[in-house]
């Protein structure tokens, strides 16, 4: 009777032991990666836990990245206009550490909108130390591609343009940039013409972790503006593909966390990557027919993927299928007969 008796109790004190208790501390950065419950919600934006140190927080316009450790913090994106205090109220709920590092995946509002209260959280600027308006151990840092930061400082008629210390103090415009941070390496991948001209996605080496900004979103179809493309687009998530590993039949492995939407694995990224692969080939068929846009639109070559992509009012299927139809028209007249368009994916 003993070893069954052992076999009861164990369970039980592995529940108890893993419950938190009323009145509890805080936990610390390090303790949070393993007690921290599945969602927490403070005001108004969502806490989830994606693997080791990194925590994605959502309700405050983009996805924002959040990534802990000894260190302090670093962030990927900042919320949109007005949102900032409420992403830095969720940081702070899950650290006091100082904010070390923010990374701008594009120049649109959602995703750089709070970067003046993270700064200001954060007590000024880490870039301005080297001109000798601070230390090496004060401030955040905030980085972006050049063409991102261009198009923070030109603004648009809905956003206007960033000033001061909203502004990115560190750009580049190599093909990555890379820095250590809370014990790992921290990659910054540009991708060409994906969603925007200035896209960057961010890989935590250690957590095993893609924040990828809107190149991948699960709640629509890409939003391809100010000089993105379906193609970049397509390259961009094959790049994803390249990176990540399942654990097991496709599933678990590195965590991709999207611009929008839930958090996901390489198999999410791939049904995401053949379904624009299947609607490029198909207006591009549609296209060497000489079809025009309204007789594509007819056609529905996006009619099983637009009850789960196509119900945005501001990026609508339509508007997508625009995009798309008049990027392969220009492509198809630029490429010599028998040429191809577009790489073969690399992925089964």
């Amino acid at each position: 009777m003993r070893p069954r008796a052992i076999a009861l109790v164990l369970p039980l004190t592995l529940i108890a032991a893993a419950t938190p208790r009323a009145g509890a501390q805080q936990p610390t950065a390090r303790a949070l990666t393993e007690t921290w419950p599945e969602i927490v919600k403070v005001d108004g934006v969502e806490i989830l836990h994606v693997q080791k140190g990194v925590y994605m927080l959502v309700g405050g316009g983009a996805n924002v990245t959040v990534q802990i450790g000894d260190e302090g913090v670093t962030l990927v994106d900042s919320g949109a206009p007005g949102q900032g205090e409420k992403i830095v109220a969720a940081v702070r709920h899950l650290t006091k550490k100082p904010l070390r590092y923010l990374v701008n995946t594009s120049a649109d509002a959602d995703n750089v909108g709070g970067n003046g209260a993270m700064v200001k959280a954060a007590g000024g600027t880490n870039g301005a130390a080297g001109n000798g308006g601070g230390t090496a151990n004060t401030g955040i840092l905030v980085m972006s591609h050049e063409n991102a930061l261009n198009r923070m400082m030109k603004g648009t008629p809905a956003f206007p343009a960033l000033t001061g210390d909203a502004l990115p103090e560190s750009s580049f415009f190599t093909p990555k940039k890379d820095f250590y941070a809370n014990g790992e390496a921290v990659q910054i991948l540009y991708q060409p013409m994906a969603h925007s001209d200035g896209d960057v996605m961010v890989f935590f080496r250690g957590s095993d972790v893609i924040s990828t900004g809107d190149i991948f979103r699960t709640d629509s179809y890409p939003v391809i503006e100010a000089g993105g493309t379906l193609q970049g687009e397509l390259d961009a998530l094959n790049t994803i593909l390249d990176i990540t590993v399942p654990e097991r039949n496709q599933i678990g492995g590195t965590r991709v966390i999207p611009g929008h939407g839930r958090i996901c694995n390489e198999a999410d990224v791939l049904e995401y990557r053949d379904m624009l692969t299947i609607i490029r080939d198909r207006v591009r068929d549609m296209v060497k027919k000489d079809m025009t846009l309204e007789q594509v639109k007819a056609a529905k070559p996006m009619l099983e993927y637009d009850g789960i992509y196509g119900t945005r009012k501001d990026w609508t299927g339509a508007m997508f299928l625009e995009t798309a139809y008049r990027e392969i028209v220009a492509a198809n007249k630029a490429t010599p007969a028998g040429g191809r368009n577009g790489p073969t994916p690399r992925k089964p």
